[in-house]
């Protein structure tokens, strides 16, 4: 039998050369030579290595080469041969045990030369053959199994689906164990006995092709990926590992579902997609805006629950680092849910851990990308509103029901007046448009990646935008058989414009320091804002609320503080602009076969830089005369802040991985690693009332400036390591011990350990499941435990810090310091506790698997910001740790693969419950309660024992209907009238207070849920994403003054559902407009409150490949054209904009506030045309 030996790789041999002289003996006269001299040679040596890496993908197939091997076998020799010369070597698999190992050292010697020296001791026969063919035999022998001349040569190429090449593919005849693989262009060349012989395909990820040979002499081939999920490598943190031996709660998305999506940031991708992981999009479409993303619910109350990013290997300290990634760079992105998978990130991994990888270059001739996407956006559901007619009959029938006067030309001449829809004057039709290019490739020794991307979005509310520049750059090079490095380099830049989208209806100055202004969310505004008041006055200014009509007594009718929403949209200016540069490089060692040292360093760069502008025609709650005639100058408000962060990392591992005895599989890891954060921000703004001018849109315009200027830093120092192992992939156990210190907590509790362990067993592997194995084929349980921690808080929190003041004294300002904080130097770490148990099954070779698991999540030591009482001073907290909190939940995911002649398609689905429970405050048993809004007090608290998000208002029975009733039923503490509703008495005390407030929503869902699919039949493809969030409410804050108020607009649901006392027994659902008592002005009622479970079509792709021989004739590898729908349809009994709602977007308050609509902005539904091509 005999064996060929070949393999795909760039021939250079410089850098060899030159990595030998790095790694000389250290004894040698490089290291004995003095400081200066060895520096001088160090920085020669790079400057060698340099030039020697620009060269590496120019090969050279000369035939003489250098050899230093020791006891080394002669597959290994005959594998560097062919890497230096590009011969393949043809020996009989007998005669490769007999030859036994080589000691060999020779430099730029023929290849013959070498030959005949590593078998000058051995009785063969060395034969050079056309097609760069060497074969090795034993001397005189009188015949072999293969005659080489007259073997059949068989060529081709073998290509994936997308007829892109496959470069390193093997090639194995079966009746000879001929094995060759493809080159850089995915071609090849084989020597076959005879017709009937056999030739298998075989490479990483794809399915294993056979075909015979017949009378072929040429066969091209196409392989097609692998489906079977269990067969996947996850990235497990600081390495890889097969999802067959993973005993750890780890899920994966592949990138192809990130990039397909028209979205601005990689996090608003990942919604529906993964088990245990919600992604909220609060604020809706609002341009280059982040969602929230929670891992097994919230974590903690005294800090934000954001995941661990880890790019590349390189763990980002600001979590909106994230946003700025490109989609379409992303390869996959692994989610690490459980703490024992976690661990290995100890410090800051109580939360989760997101490992996104980025794409990285292949083996292989270098193609290039181009992809670019144009469309359009819409406010995917606008409000029901009154239109100009409902509206003068809602008027009319207001000011009946409260004894007021309306203007008499609702009755003269209401046609005269405008019909405003004020939702069409502040949101559009908007584009968006994407463009990257990409060229990937190289060599078997080097491997390169570049791209560059432009993206685009122009906001649906008018004033908002958002674009986005990146560049990334990924390399990496085999110096030598054992030295590899890696860079990565990604520039990027972002600007966005703002306007506010979000809060109450009108606001009020923010204070005197600043002088900064709150405005009015418009989106609020243009939804009470009567259509009866035109968008513009006659004087051309902008028209506001209490401006226009009068009532018939000529006082005013509309709301004073109503102002014009797109006024604020057109005058104010409010620009982000953000630069950052994130670059993390790499070196690998090998000195010995499986054991591995390596060392990366990295750093991030970020530079912000934001203005805002409020001119001094602006009207709002500060300056509500402001108009074009009428510029208010102490109005102006003016902002200038720009900051700067750097952030290094400096990592050190040692990894190895070894086979005992073909059963036993171990492999360990240790960890070194030191990253330190700076932050500098300055920021200068005018001192409210001081501008002298309109014509400067600065502070500069003001006489009286205020500036600020704040300093930050971290660092963390940590040792960790991991062991994993498995017996014959049957028994799988795994450890991981990490030692956190950080500089954010007390000097006596720096430092702290968090372990992990796991277990897993694979039961289809057991003798006694054999008979099932055709039909469960992969069953696995696995079990673990492990603890992580929290430590994301401000810097400095530990100790007495001292800020500095002005106040005012007399009419001079005057300067001194004060103490903003008490010290604790016991300040220590959250702590984060977490069991798993999950199992795992494949059936009818994993054309089917599902996946479970049930977790239960316990933090100790909250990171709270505790409150002291106001006698003390300015200084009025401390951050300390108390209270636990708990999360369990389980997580339920499936995969089903049907192929079906020329049709193949693929069904993921999801669902998974959380819920989290208050365990302990520290002594009190409930935190101060939080509004929902203004004016809806008291909503929100925190109470031991409680679920978290619990809504509490009051519960409304019906609507006193007479003044009979009024006797029957409990009233409010200031009395009811007829027409007001009727409140539940929950404690029966016959008076209706705070005491009768009840549960009436949650805040957090029940369970979410999510299905992905794909549909392939020949050239067409087909995509579907859906997203779905059940069991939750939503406090619909914006109608507050829907009902009830005469002089704003209303829906048509709550006009004709409102009580009359002219048919009094007609079956309504609200009361009379402004009833004294509890109304909708004053109390949150469970009328406010409304199920926002949804199920939406997330994503509809739809794509056409050009076949292959039309792109053979272009010459191309492949043209797609596509056409997607994003937030196609959205399933909801929610009435407002959008069910994925969030009050704010401060996580910590969203924690407390969750579940709040005011204003916020809606959802867009997204229509795109794009292309991809490559060549």
């Amino acid at each position: 039998m005999y064996e060929n030996f070949t393999e795909l790789t760039s021939r250079n041999t410089t850098s060899c050369a030159l990595s030998s002289l790095i790694f000389m003996n250290p004894a040698s006269r490089f290291y004995k030579a003095d400081k200066t001299k060895w520096v001088l040679r160090m920085k020669l040596t790079i400057a060698f290595l340099l030039i020697a890496f620009l060269q590496v993908n120019a090969a050279s197939y000369a035939q003489r080469a250098s050899l230093n091997v020791k006891n080394t076998p002669i597959k290994e020799v005959f594998s560097l041969l062919t890497k230096q010369t590009g011969y393949n070597f043809i020996c009989d698999a007998g005669l490769i045990k007999e030859l036994g190992p080589v000691t060999i050292n020779m430099r730029q010697a023929s290849l013959k030369e070498i030959l005949e020296k590593c078998f000058s001791e051995r009785e063969v026969d060395i034969l050079f053959r056309s097609g760069q063919t060497v074969v090795i035999r034993k001397k005189n022998a009188a015949a072999v199994e293969i005659q080489v001349s007259a073997a059949i040569p068989i060529t081709g190429k073998v290509t994936d689906e997308k007829g892109l090449p496959l470069p390193g593919v093997s090639i194995k005849t079966k009746n000879t164990s001929n094995t060759v693989v493809t080159d850089l262009n995915g071609n090849y060349k084989i020597l076959v006995a005879d017709q009937n012989d056999l030739l298998m395909f075989s490479y990483v990820g794809f399915t294993t092709y056979e075909i015979q040979v017949k009378d072929s002499k040429t066969i091209n081939v196409i392989l097609k990926e692998q489906k079977n999920a269990l067969e996947e490598v996850l990235v497990i943190g600081y390495g890889e590992q097969s999802k067959k031996k993973v005993s750890t709660a780890i899920s994966r998305v592949e990138g192809k579902f990130i990039g397909i999506q028209p979205v601005s940031t990689p996090g608003e991708a990942l919604a529906g997609l993964v088990s245990g992981v919600q992604v909220q999009s609060g604020r809706g479409g609002y341009p280059g805006e982040a969602p929230t993303i929670r891992i097994r619910g919230i974590g903690s109350l005294g800090t934000d629950s954001d995941p661990l990013y880890v790019v590349d290997g390189y763990p980002l300290q600001e979590s909106t680092q994230f946003n700025l990634i490109n989609p379409a760079d992303i390869e996959s992105i692994d989610i690490l849910k459980d703490a024992a998978s976690a661990a290995i990130y100890g410090s800051r991994a109580a939360n989760g851990v997101v490992i996104v990888t980025t794409k990285r270059g292949k083996a292989g001739k270098t193609s290039f990308t181009v992809s670019a996407y144009t469309g359009v956006q819409n406010v995917a559901k606008k409000v029901d509103l009154l239109n100009r007619d409902q509206y003068i009959e809602y008027a009319k029938y207001a000011a009946r029901m409260r004894s007021i006067t309306y203007p008499t030309i609702f009755d003269t001449n209401p046609q005269s007046l405008p019909d405003v829809d004020w939702q069409d004057v502040i949101f559009r039709q908007a584009p968006i448009s994407d463009f990257q290019i990409s060229a990937r490739g190289g060599s078997e020794k080097t491997r390169y990646s570049i791209s560059g991307g432009y993206f685009k979005q122009d906001g649906t509310m008018i004033g908002t935008t958002y674009d986005r520049y990146n560049i990334r750059f990924n390399m990496d090079a085999d110096l030598s058989p054992k030295l590899r490095i890696g860079i990565s380099m990604a520039p990027s830049f972002s600007q966005q414009f703002r306007q506010p989208a979000g809060g109450q209806f009108s606001e009020a100055s923010a204070g005197e320091t600043t002088g900064a202004r709150a405005l009015p969310s418009p989106i609020h505004s243009a939804v009470l804002m009567s259509p009866v008041v035109p968008v513009y006055a006659a004087d051309g200014d902008y028209a506001q609320g209490y401006r226009g009509l009068k009532n018939s007594a000529n006082g005013v009718f509309f709301q004073a503080a109503l102002y014009n929403p797109l006024g604020v949209l057109e005058l104010y200016k409010n620009r982000l602009r953000e630069y950052r540069i994130l670059g993390n490089n790499f070196i690998e060692y090998e000195p010995i076969k499986d054991l591995k040292f390596k060392t990366s360093i990295g750093a991030t760069l970020n530079m912000n830089d934001q203005y805002a502008y409020i001119p001094a025609t602006l009207a709002n709650g500060s300056a509500p005369a402001a108009s074009l005639a009428n510029p208010i100058m102490t109005q102006i408000f003016s902002s200038e802040t720009q900051s700067t962060v750097l952030d290094w990392l400096w990592e050190n591992t040692i990894s190895y991985n070894k086979t005992f005895g073909g059963n036993h599989n171990l492999s360990a890891l240790l960890l070194y690693s030191l990253q330190k954060y700076q932050a500098k921000s300055t920021g200068v703004n005018g001192r409210s009332g001081t501008y002298t001018t309109a014509l400067l849109e600065n502070p500069l315009a003001s006489s009286d400036l205020v500036g600020s200027l704040a300093y930050s830093q971290n660092s963390f120092l940590s040792l960790g390591g991991r062991i994993n192992y498995d017996y014959k992939g049957k028994y799988i156990l795994s450890a991981a011990l990490r030692q956190d210190g950080s500089s954010r907590f007390g000097p006596n509790n720096r430092f702290a350990v968090f372990p992990s362990v796991s277990a897993a067993w694979r039961i289809t592997q057991e003798n006694f499941m054999q008979p099932v194995k055709n039909v469960l084929n992969e069953l696995k349980i696995r079990a673990s435990y492990g603890e992580t921690g929290n430590a994301n808080i401000g810097d400095f929190t530990w100790s007495n810090n001292i800020i500095s003041r002005d106040y005012g004294f007399g009419s001079q300002r005057s300067y001194g310091s004060a103490q903003s904080g008490f010290a604790n130097y016991n300040l220590t770490w959250e702590k984060n506790r977490q069991a798993d148990l999950g199992l795992e099954a494949g059936f009818l070779n994993d054309k089917y698997s599902l996946s479970i698991d049930y977790y239960s999540r316990h933090t100790e030591g909250m990171l709270f910001q505790k409150d002291l009482p106001s006698i003390i001073g300015y200084a009025t907290s401390f951050r300390t740790n108390l209270g636990k909190l708990s999360n369990r939940g389980f997580e339920i995911s499936g995969k089903a693969n049907f192929n079906l002649g020329a049709v193949k398609w693929t069904v993921d689905a999801n669902v998974s419950a959380n819920r989290t429970k208050v365990d302990d405050l520290g002594g009190p048993s409930s935190l101060p309660a939080k509004a929902a809004i203004f004016g809806w007090d008291n909503v929100f608290q925190v109470k031991v024992g409680d679920p978290l998000g619990l809504m509490r208002g009051y519960q409304v029975e019906g609507i006193f209907k007479n003044t009979a009733d009024l006797g029957k039923y409990p009233q409010w503490v200031t009395g009811n009238k007829v027409g007001d509703w009727i409140i539940k008495d929950q404690n029966n005390d016959g008076k209706i207070d705070e005491q009768d407030m009840a549960v009436v929503g949650h805040g957090f869902p029940d369970f979410v849920y999510g299905l992905s699919s794909t549909f392939q039949y020949k050239n067409f493809d087909l995509s579907l994403i859906v997203q779905g969030v059940q069991g939750v409410n939503v406090i619909n804050g914006n109608i507050r003054h829907q009902f009830g108020v005469h002089n704003v607009n209303s829906s048509p649901t709550y006009f004709n559902n409102m009580f009359d006392s002219q048919n009094p027994d007609r079956d309504v659902e609200y009361p009379a407009p402004l009833a004294s008592g509890v109304t909708p002005l004053n109390n949150l009622t469970n009328k406010a409150v409304s199920d926002a479970s949804f199920l939406r079509i997330r994503n509809l792709t739809i794509g056409y490949r050009l076949p292959a021989g039309l792109l053979k004739s272009i010459k191309m590898q492949t043209v797609r054209f596509y056409a997607t729908g994003q937030n196609l349809l959205t399933f909801t009994k929610y009435n407002w904009y959008n069910p994925e709602t969030s009050v704010t977007s401060d996580t910590d308050d969203a924690v407390y506030r969750p579940g709040v609509d005011q204003g916020t902005y809606p959802a867009n539904r997204v229509f795109i045309f794009g292309i991809n091509v490559g060549f």
